[in-house]
Order: structure tokens, then C-alpha cells, then sequence
């Protein structure tokens, strides 16, 4: 991670020094380099991921383990098959939706369908891992369980989701489960890397086209329409450079960037839902990150 966070960081500095002050520049290396880079930073965590579950694939236990969660997922309204699907759902929700086609009873597969984007995907690694060192950089146990907490916490809410389901829009008897068990074998560590290996690639595939066009939209957004600072932050600037203060010239700065971004398309965006949001004690420029977050999770990350 520190080895991609440099690169992208060198990559930034990089550019800036061929090109002059502006919003080329500023597009560049904030919107287009700092965007995707803030993704690719967690690409080990989502490898390391995708490489166990296919070493779990490939020792033939999921179809054992679907069978020992066949009674507690009945209790919840849930098949036992339903387990396969929400195990593939922590690496990504799409495939695990497209994995209940192996769950024969229309009512239980489409409980399966509901609850399963609930479960934390890979996509809200990246996002996990953001807040947890924003709240304990010191402080790596509770970190540690703080992240546990939040990936528990999907889980938890799947199986009460597809509890009140059954109870109410979706009522009535789950199947009992009948399969096949396939024999124990060794795992392909080989396999296993490849499959990481090609997730990865899908996943920088998909930073390097749909993430990238949503860091620029959000750049566009973010920087336009443009506004004159407040007087008191151009006087500041002005104080700044006659007096060569660098403390008066970083704060006039970032009083300068802050009054843009609240004048811009996506502050006046964030301030328009702050009221929704406030009661959860968010504010206008969390609201910003979290309506990004809609067109891909991790967005929020470089929002």
C-alpha cells in the first residue's frame, strides 16, 4: 500500500512541475491521479481477499459449510444454499446475486437477492479502512475491532432483514436442503493466485475507467462554478505575500478553497441534503461523498 500511495504520490508531483498553475494542472493531479490513486492504494487488501476465498473454493468445504448453515439460516427465512451466494457477496454483491440461480424456490431466492448487497462487499473495504484510521491512527487494536465491527455488522443485518422478509412481504416455508457433498481436496495455491491476480485486474480496470470518469465529474463539480474569495480571505493573501508569512499564506488558502468548494455545483448539492443528513451528524461536505458514493462505494474515499 505505502509502495502504491508513493507511486501515485511521485506520479503527482510529477506532473505538477511540467505544467503550470491552473485547472489543468489541478485536474490532473487532483482529479484524474489523486482520484484513482486514492482506489489502487487498497489493491493488496481486496488481492488478499479474493486469494482465500478461492483456496476456501477449492477445498470443496463451501457445499460442508451451506450444510451446517442450513439450520440457523432456516430460522432467519434464509435456505442453507443462500450461504454460498452471501460468502461470494464479501467479495463483490453482483456475482453472489447472479449465484442464487442455484436456489430453486422463487420466494427463497429472491430474499437471497435482497439482503445480499447488506453484506460488506470488497468495495467497502477501502472505505472501512478510511475510517478506522481516521478514528484510531494511534490506536491499531481498536481499529482492528472497530473494522471487524462494521464487517460483522453487514452480516448481522442480512440475517434480521431476511427475518422480517419472511414475516412479511415474502412470507412462507423454506426448503429443506438436499445436495450432493463433494470430497475434501488440496487447494491450488496456483489457482488461487491466478484468481486473485485476474480480480485485480478487473478491479484496475475498472479505477482506470469507470472511477477515473466519476474523479473527474466530481473534480467538475467540486471546482465549478467558480466564486471571488470573501474580502477578509483576500486581504489574508494579500497580508500573505507582503509580509511572506507561509503559516497566514496555508490558512488564507485554505479559507480560499473551502468558500470555493461551498460555492460550488457539489457544495451547493451537499448543502441542499444537509437538513436530511444532519440528524446523523453529518455535514454538507460529508453529504457531497455520500451522494458520490451512489454511482461506486469506494468513490467516497477520494471524495
Amino acid at each position: 500500500m505505502e509502495w502504491i500511495d508513493g507511486l501515485f504520490v511521485h506520479a503527482g508531483s510529477l506532473v505538477g512541475k511540467f505544467l503550470p498553475e491552473g485547472d489543468l494542472k489541478s485536474l490532473l493531479v487532483d482529479g484524474v491521479i489523486g482520484g484513482v490513486g486514492g482506489m489502487l492504494v487498497f489493491l493488496p487488501q481486496i488481492c488478499i481477499l479474493f486469494f482465500f476465498l478461492t483456496l476456501l473454493e477449492d477445498t470443496g468445504y463451501l457445499a460442508r459449510a451451506a450444510f451446517v448453515m442450513d439450520r440457523l439460516m432456516r430460522r432467519v427465512g434464509l435456505p442453507g444454499k443462500a450461504f454460498v451466494p452471501m460468502l461470494s457477496s464479501h467479495a463483490c454483491a453482483i456475482p453472489g446475486i447472479m449465484a442464487t440461480r442455484g436456489i430453486e424456490d422463487k420466494r427463497d431466492r429472491l430474499v437471497t437477492i435482497l439482503v445480499l448487497p447488506l453484506l460488506t462487499c470488497s468495495a467497502r473495504i477501502p472505505v472501512y479502512a478510511m475510517v478506522c484510521a481516521l478514528l484510531f491512527p494511534d490506536q491499531p487494536m481498536y481499529a482492528a475491532l472497530a473494522f471487524a465491527g462494521a464487517y460483522s455488522l453487514g452480516g448481522i443485518t442480512a440475517l434480521v432483514m431476511a427475518f422480517v422478509f419472511r414475516r412479511t412481504i415474502l412470507p412462507g416455508e423454506t426448503r429443506p436442503l438436499v445436495l450432493e457433498l463433494p470430497g475434501y481436496k488440496m487447494p491450488s495455491v496456483r489457482n488461487a493466485f491466478l484468481m486473485a491476480i485476474d480480480r485485480a485486474g478487473i478491479f484496475i480496470r475498472k479505477a482506470g475507467t469507470v472511477i477515473m470518469v466519476i474523479s473527474i465529474l466530481l473534480w467538475t463539480a467540486s471546482t465549478y462554478p467558480k466564486s471571488e474569495p470573501p474580502a477578509e480571505v483576500a486581504e489574508m493573501l494579500l497580508q500573505a505575500e507582503q509580509t511572506n508569512d507561509d503559516d497566514l499564506r496555508r490558512e488564507a488558502s485554505r479559507l480560499e478553497s473551502k468558500h470555493a468548494f461551498a460555492n460550488s455545483a457539489a457544495g451547493r448539492l451537499g448543502k441542499a441534503i444537509e437538513p436530511v443528513i444532519e440528524p446523523l451528524g453529518f455535514d454538507w461536505q460529508i453529504g457531497v461523498g455520500i451522494v458520490s458514493s451512489f454511482a461506486a462505494r469506494e468513490v467516497i474515499v477520494s471524495t
